[in-house]
Parts: structure tokens; C-alpha cells; sequence
């Protein structure tokens, strides 16, 4: 059962990792690439589950693409992972708002419930050493300047 978690928060709403080890993530885009979260060590990555129909996972979508466009040329990735809805839906919903990072497709919903995403959006902020550092369930600003200062203090040197 997941939950739409309405209200936004700063980077105090992120709160540090505490639930053990980073589960696997390993998932197909749109255009069938997978993508792998092992692949990117090295990198801070924004792991983000979220729906549709979920209107805090709409309305902190832009907030991603902004702190993704601030963080050009550092090394830091978004995934966007989506929970099974039908690939049409999503890309109905990428027409009305463009997305700069993968959406991914968690057709069954295991990988949401091997991360916990018991609530939408849920989101994971793993470290370059492929560790989850922190977690939100809600939405976030992600383009605001705690938000940013956090992610900047977690990239590598």
C-alpha cells in the first residue's frame, strides 16, 4: 500500500539513512537502456520513486530538473523510478513536463518496496561510495539552496 504525502520540505526534511544497506537498483528506461545503480559510484545520485497520478511527485518534478541543470559537469545523477504505471501514461506526462534524467520503470514494484518507498515520492540520496546518506518521503524543493548545499557537501572532491 503506498501513501501521496502532501507538503513541501527544505533539506531539514532530509533526513540521514538509517535503515541498512543500499538495495539494488537495477531497471529499464523507456527506450529499453538499463540503468544501474552500481554503475554510477563514484557519483551522488538522486533516487526518486514517484507516480503520475501522485500530485507532490508532479509539483517537486521541476525542482529535480532545476538541481540537476546546477549541478552540470559535477558528478551527480537522477533517477527517476516509476511505479507500474503504463508506459503511454508516462509519456503523456514527460510531453507536459520534460524531464533532463531517466524515468525508469519499476513495472512490479519490487525495487519500490526494496527501498521502502512506502510513501510517494520517496526519495534517496545515495553518496559516491554507493551508500544511501539520506532519505525524504514527500515532496522536497530540490532546487533550494539547503537542498543544493547538502548535495554539494556529499560530492567527491
Amino acid at each position: 500500500m503506498l501513501a501521496v504525502f502532501v507538503g513541501a520540505a527544505g533539506a531539514q526534511g532530509l533526513k540521514p539513512w538509517t535503515d541498512g544497506p543500499t538495495p539494488a537498483l537495477r531497471l529499464q528506461d523507456l527506450a529499453g537502456k538499463t540503468h544501474d545503480l552500481a554503475s554510477l559510484r563514484g557519483k551522488v545520485v538522486l533516487v526518486n520513486f514517484w507516480a503520475t497520478w501522485c500530485e507532490p511527485c508532479r509539483e517537486e518534478m521541476p525542482s529535480m530538473n532545476r538541481l540537476r541543470a546546477s549541478l552540470a559537469g559535477r558528478p551527480f545523477e537522477i533517477l527517476a523510478v516509476n511505479l507500474g504505471e503504463p508506459e503511454t501514461r508516462i509519456e503523456r506526462f514527460l510531453e507536459k513536463i520534460p524531464l533532463d534524467f531517466p524515468v525508469l520503470l519499476d513495472r512490479d514494484m519490487a525495487r519500490a518496496k526494496a527501498w521502502k518507498a512506502r510513501v510517494l515520492p520517496a526519495s534517496y540520496l545515495v553518496g559516491p561510495d554507493g551508500r544511501i546518506r539520506y532519505s525524504h518521503l514527500g515532496d522536497i524543493d530540490w532546487s533550494s539552496s539547503e537542498v543544493q548545499q547538502l548535495v554539494q557537501r556529499i560530492l567527491p572532491r
